[in-house]
């Protein structure tokens, strides 16, 4: 069945060139560690490939399972172990998308396959994942009908306050730091609730990524991207439905991409103020490159924006 997740035991060449990749991340830093964490990530995938189309989908999007490997590795430097939890929390970021798209759009057979795949990660779970993982979804639940209320008052013609944005972001984010660092709490030692705090700002830091990524799709579901959210202040959502086209010129024009500018920035400076046992300190440099990309990717939109103005004005 697609939805049932597949034990992958790995020989013990593949174990020894994952410890020896893995040996040499910890060496790395700032830059250097985020571009070799990028070539773990694609080895890790190699290893265990998804054996659905489906699911190839959802992990394409899952950009950060080499960070929970790495930061299960820094712990335990234990590569067979790491790998066990990377695999669960793949599985349970697959269980979440393929609930969110049930969701969105009531087909059965996504929480058919999100429930196997629950059942096959409570089976192989450690700790006390076995029984709290129940109730660590159960925090995540609210999010869905916060969202759907967003999304109401997003068509019903509402603006959103730059805190408004900032709740909708860390409550959509908070499924890092419930569910996936939960896993690494119930088996590493040296985890502690300032590591969830990291991850949660870098989770909420690559949903905005995400966001500003995926504005036309988002535009055409209807779904309350931040961006789009940012921007009713200064056109209704009906009206930017009517030109989808020109949506990241509108973002661009109603000053949006300043106020998440100033988002950014707030997680990224909170991020770095988070004391951390030293072997999670990688996660700071996460946080930078995550801030990086998106000053760059805004930038980037300003200025295409610009451009495009300037070869109006140029028309005759």
């Amino acid at each position: 069945m697609a939805g049932v997740e597949e034990t992958t035991q790995l020989d013990a060449a593949q174990v020894a060139v994952l410890e020896k990749k893995s040996r040499g991340l910890l060496a790395l830093h700032g830059d250097d560690f985020v571009q070799g964490l990028d070539e773990l990530a694609k080895f890790l995938a190699d290893l265990d490939p998804a054996r659905s189309a489906l699911f190839q989908a959802i992990d394409q999007k899952g950009q950060d399972f080499a960070t929970y490997f790495f930061a299960a590795y820094s712990d335990t430097r234990d590569a067979k172990t790491s790998f066990r939890i990377y695999r669960t929390i793949r599985s349970l970021v697959r269980y979440i998308v393929l609930m969110d798209r049930y969701y969105e759009i009531g087909k059965r057979k996504y929480k058919r396959m999100a429930e196997e795949l629950l059942e096959s990660v409570k089976a192989d779970s450690e700790g006390y994942l076995k029984y709290a993982i129940h109730f660590s979804f159960a925090q995540c639940w609210p999010f869905w009908d916060s969202e759907k209320l967003m999304k109401e008052r997003m068509l019903a013609g509402f603006d959103f306050s730059y805190k408004e944005i900032r709740y909708h972001n860390m409550f959509k984010s908070s499924d890092a730091p419930t569910i996936y660092g939960r896993v690494l709490d119930s088996e590493l030692d040296n985890y502690n609730p300032n590591v969830s705090l990291l991850l949660h700002y870098n989770q909420a830091l690559q949903d905005l990524q995400d966001d500003l990524d995926d504005l036309e799709e988002d535009l055409h579901e209807q779904m309350p991207n931040v961006f789009i959210l940012g921007t009713t202040k200064a056109v209704p959502f009906s009206t930017l439905e009517k030109s989808p086209d020109s949506i990241r010129e509108a973002v661009v024009r109603s000053k949006s991409l300043d106020k998440l500018t100033k988002l950014v920035k707030e997680y990224e400076d909170s991020a770095q103020g988070i004391a951390v046992p030293r072997q999670y300190d990688f996660l700071k440099y996460l946080a930078h490159s995550y801030a990086g990309k998106l000053y760059e990717s805004i930038r980037a939109s300003k200025e295409r924006v610009s451009l495009v103005k300037v070869a109006d004005t140029t028309v005759h």
